[in-house]
């Protein structure tokens, strides 16, 4: 398993997102190029999953606002491979994230949505 580490330190959670989306978006267009590797091919942008619109939409937009300036510019890369259609992010909300079951513990309602949504039974009981 690769464990993946932030290198930086956020100052706020928009930056927080967008880096951790910039680090996403490297692992996507890996995968994405050993699949083309195996002759798999990709027609759209791969979505990625945020719940931040913020990060959402600076990735959309190539001006840089003033609550952004301090976000390295190398973070720039989710919008490059956005604006080229590589990767799209797309907004889902915080109680639809799914990978909350595997990174944090729940409330009992919320930890059987998310097995629900994974197509995951219960068990009888």
């Amino acid at each position: 398993m690769v464990e993946l580490k932030q290198t930086s330190i956020s100052l706020s959670t928009l930056e927080a997102e967008y880096i951790a989306a910039e680090t996403c978006c490297t692992q996507v267009l890996w995968m994405k190029q050993t699949l083309q590797d195996a002759q798999v091919q990709f027609s759209e942008p791969i979505p990625i999953f945020c719940d931040n619109t913020s990060a959402i939409k600076i990735s959309k937009n190539p001006v840089m606002f003033s609550k952004t300036k301090h976000i390295p510019i190398k973070y720039n890369f989710v919008r490059e491979q956005a604006a080229e259609k590589y990767i799209k992010l797309e907004y889902v909300g915080t109680k639809e994230q799914i990978v909350d079951i595997f990174t944090k513990p729940l409330p009992r309602e919320a930890f059987e949505y998310l097995c629900q949504k994974l197509g995951i039974l219960p068990i009888s009981h």
